[in-house]
């Protein structure tokens, strides 16, 4: 059954944490005019058949053919409700992941949706569309930042359209800036095929391998940073720390910093939050925590330190490590896109509208 071939290639690349951290990726299948795809909350490493949310294909597809407003809160909130609309009989409980819409624009029986660090390293690099364009030719579509929700499936609405009337093929290969890539294929063995043929020619490009073993820190100053960090958030916080190599080289001064300050990717935001906190010792974690708060409306979710590397704090075992493995993604992107002109974070207006934006806020609290 297609519902058992979602269910396993869903789990098979879920479980690869070179592929999939979190609840990141999602998955569907179509079978006539009815869609699976992975629910809003859910992580493609466990998920079942009930994780997927039942849809209407032609209900999707008029959303395309309406005119939403240009407020961002007004456009998200109506798409968004002839989203839910579009979901079949017996779905009312459930909530179809917040990249539906552009799941349907494929043809194709299978689609899948990932963020590996690799790939991203040419989305978020300055020169990826250029350098898309010179390893994959016209094989991959490119599509430029921009705002996800309704803007960035009909933006890319429109751009599968133009490829398919000047190439009279549908595309199955999309690299989103920003963000990851998309894989579309009839079998589940085609979605692997080009998955890893695009993996293998990012690869071979790469020159520097990110390094996350235990590096030089100092261990004193370590455990204090830790105490006081717990102090500052609170006896119900937890600390994940980890003094990596690559953690200790981007907490080496203020410099260091700000290459993998601001965000890369839309996970990045949801997980560990934008913009670490930078600490040179130990009197500075208070007051840095408190106008980090006060400036952005919420606790940040990683610190960096001098000599020590790095720290994740959530209220919750889960979420402190999340947060700590969203953040190594990142250097992991830091590092990959240097052999693509260098690493090109998220715009501020982008990272704004993914802080306040509904679908992910709900997809975080799950």
């Amino acid at each position: 059954m297609i519902i058992d071939e979602l269910v396993g290639f869903s789990n098979l690349y879920g479980s690869n944490e070179e592929l999939v951290l979190a609840g990141g990726g999602n998955t569907s299948a179509k079978d006539g005019d009815v869609m699976y795809i992975k629910g809003s909350g859910t992580r493609l490493s466990d998920i079942t058949a009930e994780g997927f949310v039942k849809m209407s294909r032609s209900k999707i597809a008029e959303i395309f053919t309406k005119t939403y407003p240009d407020n961002d809160k007004e456009r998200e909130a109506l798409s968004l409700k002839d989203l839910m609309d579009a979901k079949l009989p017996g779905q009312e409980k459930k909530r179809p992941s917040v990249e539906t819409t552009l799941h349907s624009l494929f043809p194709q029986r299978f689609v899948l949706h990932l963020h590996p660090s690799l790939i991203n390293g040419v989305t978020c690099s300055e020169n990826g569309k250029n350098a898309t364009k010179q390893l994959f030719g016209d094989d991959v579509l490119w599509i430029d930042p921009c705002k996800p929700g309704y803007t960035l499936a009909k933006i890319c609405y429109d751009t599968l359209r133009e490829y398919k009337n000047s190439k009279g093929r549908d595309a199955d290969i999309v690299l989103l800036a920003n963000h990851g890539i998309f894989v579309a294929d009839d079998t589940v063995e085609g979605l692997g095929d080009k998955l890893y043929s695009v993996m293998s020619k990012i690869r071979g490009e790469v020159t520097e391998e990110p390094d996350f073993s235990v590096g030089d820190f100092d261990g004193d100053k370590a455990q204090e940073i830790f105490n006081v960090i717990s102090e500052v958030f609170g006896e119900d916080s937890v600390v994940t720390y980890e003094p990596s190599v690559i953690s200790l080289k981007y907490s080496k001064d203020k410099e260091s910093v700000k290459e993998i300050y601001y965000p890369f990717n839309p996970d990045q935001v949801v997980y560990c939050k934008p913009y670490p906190v930078y600490i040179e010792n130990k009197e500075e974690i208070k007051n840095f925590v408190e106008e980090y708060k006060e400036k952005n409306g919420f606790l940040p979710k990683i610190l960096l330190v001098k000599d020590c590397g790095v720290y994740g704090v959530d209220y919750s075992q889960k979420g402190s490590e999340t947060a700590v493995a969203l953040f190594n993604d990142a250097m992991k992107i830091a590092v990959f896109a240097k052999d693509f002109g260098g690493a090109k974070p998220m715009s501020d207006d982008l990272t704004d509208f993914i802080v306040n934006w509904e679908a992910e806020s709900y997809r975080s609290k799950q």
